[in-house]
This record gives structure tokens, sequence and C-alpha cells, in this order.
């Protein structure tokens, strides 16, 4: 989009998403010292140890996962023996080994945090909180929207009823883990990711996965392909067979460079085309999102949110991980 500013830049979702890979890269070496489990099964330890209890659907609401999803990882951890409830209906609350693993999460995810937050001060951090809690009403309500829209050009009726919108007035601060930002972050993001994905396959045909690989490629173009496949971070595989799809569409070519073993990916004309609409749609989503804040609140978020990446891109180096494009 030539003249405008760069999308990665525009965009308070395209910010939102690097800052959380540079967290995901470092999170995996901190946590994974100490705690065998995945991050959305750390993630429903950590809210339900927060809460002191939580039901299946409130876990819903407040992480912005699927609910079959939740349900695979609530029956993963009480098989494990780490969460408990006293029937179907009953709120999930942690067994012993589970508060084990929870004060463990606990103290990692604070040390972790006052890392991110470094030269950011309580008064800024708590309104970013505060932004970031109504960005997620706002996200989750702007997903509701999506899925009856989904459901009506599919011709299915109303569909299933909406997923629950989260609340934040009951939040409890146990163990001092209220304004964690990674968790407030995911449950954003995962709301966004969803509804990214029903409008993107309803107005494109393309899955959300397919639209990423294209933005990046559109963006950074002419891209090498084997830094395409470090950027999103999945299996090689995954990465080559959706850019074998997009050429074999007509949408993005690959050339190799005179001299050099590196295969650069690029848009064609047709490509271009696309990825410009693409960007249209995500611009009216970004705009949608922040219909609620002043232009002086926006920008005072994506200054917060660059912030946080400086901080998140130091952890990451830490390890030897850091995220570029």
């Amino acid at each position: 989009m030539a003249g405008d500013e760069p999308m990665h830049l525009r965009l308070v979702s395209a910010r939102l998403i690097r800052l959380l890979r540079l967290m995901r890269e470092s999170g995996g070496h901190d946590y994974g010292r100490s705690i065998d489990l995945n991050s959305l099964n750390r993630q429903l330890i950590t809210m339900i140890g927060r809460m002191g209890g939580l039901s299946s659907s409130a876990l819903v609401a407040f992480t912005g996962h699927e609910k079959a999803q939740i349900s695979r990882a609530v029956k993963a951890l009480e098989n494990m023996g780490l969460i408990e409830r006293a029937s179907l209906r009953a709120k999930l609350a942690l067994r012993a080994p589970g508060e084990k693993i929870f004060q463990t999460i606990a103290a990692i995810s604070l040390e972790r945090d006052a890392a991110l937050t470094v030269g950011i001060s309580v008064e800024e951090r708590n309104r970013f909180s505060s932004m970031t809690q109504s960005l997620t009403v706002r996200a989750a309500q702007i997903y509701a929207h999506e899925r009856q829209l989904s459901a009506e050009a599919a011709a299915v009726g109303q569909g299933p009823p909406p997923p629950p919108i989260p609340s934040f007035d009951d939040m409890q601060d146990r163990a001092g883990m209220s304004q964690l930002m990674g968790s407030q972050l995911t449950a954003l993001a995962s709301y966004l990711r969803r509804s990214a994905m029903l409008a993107y396959q309803r107005e494109q045909g393309l899955s959300n996965f397919q639209w990423m690989i294209l933005s990046q490629i559109g963006e950074y173009e002419p891209l090498p392909l084997a830094r395409l496949i470090e950027i999103m971070g999945r299996d090689k595989s995954q990465v080559g067979r959706t850019v074998a799809f997009f050429e074999t569409s007509g949408l993005i070519e690959r050339q190799r460079v005179a001299r050099k073993r590196d295969i650069m990916v690029s848009t064609t004309p047709h490509g271009a085309e696309v990825y410009k609409t693409m960007c249209q749609i995500a611009i009216r989503r970004d705009e949608a999102l922040t219909a609620d804040f002043s232009a002086k609140q926006r920008a005072e978020y994506i200054s917060l949110l660059e912030r946080l990446e400086a901080n998140a891109r130091a952890m990451a180096a830490k390890h030897g991980e850091v995220v570029g494009v």
C-alpha cells in the first residue's frame, strides 16, 4: 500500500502479534525449565488458580479460545490430576499438584512481567490494562458478529449461540497476577484471530494462516522463503504447501537470486491486488476494534505496545531468539 504507513505499524492487531511472538519465544525457555505443560494448559491453570475456581464457559470467555479447545484442555488437566470439579457444571478448581504448578507459574510470570514492563510506570500499565480489557470485550463482540455474518453467508440460519462476552468486573487478584500482561494480551489476540479467520474466509476465501503468509509476502517482498518460514514459526512443510498453493493460484512467484541459494517470494500483479483488498479488510477491522478510543488513546496504546515490544525483544535476545520482520 504505497504512500501509507506499513501495515505492521498501522494495525494494533499486527503490533500485538509481533509482541506475543517475542514473548512466546522467551517464554518457552523460562517455563519449559520447570513446567511440562503447553501454553494453553498453563493459561488455564493460571486463570483457575488466580480466580480460585472458574467454570468452563468463563474460561472460554476470558481466554478467547473455542469451547471445544477448552473442553479438550480441561479434560487433559483433569486426567493429569491437576484440576477437579464436583459436577459437570460446577466450577473447576485446582488440586494439590495443580496448586503447586500454579505457584511455580505465578513466580515465573511475575518475574517475566517485571522484565516486560521495565520503564513503564504503574499508572501507565494500569491504563494499558484497562484499555486492553476494553479491547478484549470489543474483540469478543466483533467475533460474535462475524459468526452471525458467516452463518448467514452459508445460509445455515442463526448458527450456534454466540460466545460469552468476557466481564472483568469480578476478576480477583490472587498471587498478585491481575495485571499480568501476558494473559490479557493472549486473550485479546485469540478473539482477533478467531474473527479474522471468519472474515477472510467469507470475503476472500482464504484461511487466517493463508492471509498471514500473504500479508508477510505482500509487505516485505521480495522475501526470502527461509525467512518467511522463520517468521511464521510453523512447520516448514506447512508453509511450503501454502506457498505452493499461492503459486499455483497465480498469487505469488518464486525466484532464485543469482549466485545465491536464497529463494525469494513476491506477489504477482493479481496477488498484489488481493493483498491490497485484504489490507482494506484488516484496516476496517482495526478501526472497528478501536472505535471507542480517541486518537490520543489509540496513540498511547500503540506507544505502550512499542515499549513492551522493545522489552520483549530484549528478553528473547537473552535466549538467542530474536524475531525481526
